[in-house]
């Protein structure tokens, strides 16, 4: 029961795959605003009729009505009209219990939280100064109107109580508007920084990324291992099965990266079919163990894209960070290396030597792409 109530919240206050980045927080924030008003009115609603209240009974099944249009209208896009309608009745519905209750002053809490909605939701600035203008004027006029005395009142205690119920229930509103709106915050800046720090395709580290985090550990003069790895003919497969297959590919080869790895290794993609990998700490030994992992585990879990299994290999190069006087040294070196596992027949690694040979074609895009990622220039 619970897991269905929560799956009913979330789509109802889910914002639109079609809305822009920049409109989903304020579009979820207001969607659960009208959505708590709606739950905490269906449960007083009775309450104003037990006591003989029965204007305000009428005008809280109107609350509920308008509640219930506004959420729906909001969930359609119509943000201005929704927020209209919300505050419209509303209002209506305050106006008219502090005048019964007598109690005008308190209506400038509930103006306040009409005034927060006011500045939350998706809209003009120049819209929404006028309309904190239009809460003033009516707050002023309401302050000022005489107190509406009905006969059906029993007793002047029921609009004490009922007063001060409203209040309470006002800054329970305001206490659980301002935590959805801090977690949903958390939400979306964690879903930015992720996207921001992440490949769209496979999920790993993107190339500014994961070159951030080796020059953190440069920085720190922390030992790490740098693992480059290329599909091998990857073209082929783009070729002869077409890029949803090659896709796919490198879907599976970073799923599998990532279940070859300890938690404390980094995987970013940094070219079209070729990974980099941080081990922190690893020496020779623990990378070629790692690499063999990984190639075994490739081995054993071949890429299937329907019923068709994707043959792919990978060459790997492997460099210790003890092993160049800069970063971008290290990282040449691991290319090199990286070439040199290609050109011997690919499905390889390669963890010494090749200090002097050729630089693959791939070395200056891969030094000078990280240069530009950090933009630093190490000493």
């Amino acid at each position: 029961m619970q897991s269905l109530l929560l799956s009913l919240w979330w789509n109802c206050t889910q914002a639109p795959d079609s809305l822009p980045a920049e409109r989903r927080r304020s579009f979820e924030i207001m969607a659960e605003i009208y959505l708590l008003a709606l739950c905490l009115q269906t449960v007083v609603a009775p309450l104003f009729f037990v006591v003989g209240h029965s204007l305000l009974g009428g005008l809280n099944l109107l609350c509920l009505g308008g509640y219930a249009l506004a959420l729906s209208l909001h969930r359609r896009l119509y943000v201005a009209t929704a927020l209209a309608v919300k505050l419209g009745v509303f209002l209506v519905f305050v106006s008219a219990g502090t005048a019964i209750a007598a109690n005008q002053s308190s209506l400038i809490y509930y103006l306040l939280f009409a005034e927060v909605e006011l500045m939350l939701a998706d809209l003009r600035k120049r819209t929404k100064i006028l309309a904190t203008g239009g809460l003033i004027a009516l707050s002023l006029g309401v302050i000022h109107m005489p107190s509406l005395r009905l006969p059906a009142v029993p007793h002047s205690m029921v609009n004490t109580l009922l007063s001060d119920l409203g209040l309470g229930l006002v800054f329970v509103m305001l206490c659980a508007v301002i935590l959805r709106m801090l977690a949903i915050t958390d939400h979306h800046e964690h879903r930015y920084r992720r996207d921001a720090m992440h490949d769209s395709l496979t999920r790993v580290l993107n190339r500014r990324a994961v070159f951030e985090r080796a020059s953190s550990y440069w920085k720190k003069g922390q030992s790490f291992a740098v693992v480059l790895v290329d599909a091998d003919h990857f073209k082929d497969i783009n070729d002869n099965h077409g890029h949803t297959a090659g896709d796919a590919v490198l879907r599976h080869l970073a799923n599998l990266l990532r279940d070859s790895l300890r938690n404390d290794d980094s995987i970013g993609r940094v070219g079209g079919e070729e990974f980099l990998i941080l081990l922190p700490g690893a020496g020779q030994t623990q990378s070629i163990a790692a690499a063999m992992r990984i190639r075994d585990r490739l081995a054993r879990h071949p890429c299937r894209l329907d019923d068709t299994v994707l043959p792919v290999t990978v060459s790997m190069g492997i460099a210790l960070s003890r092993e160049g006087l800069h970063l971008r040294d290290v990282i040449d070196l691991a290319d090199r290396r990286l070439y040199a596992a290609k050109s011997d027949g690919r499905d390889q690694v390669v963890a010494d030597g090749h200090a002097d040979s050729s630089a693959s074609r791939n070395a200056d895009r891969l030094t000078r792409g990280a240069e530009n990622a950090l933009e630093i220039d190490e000493v």
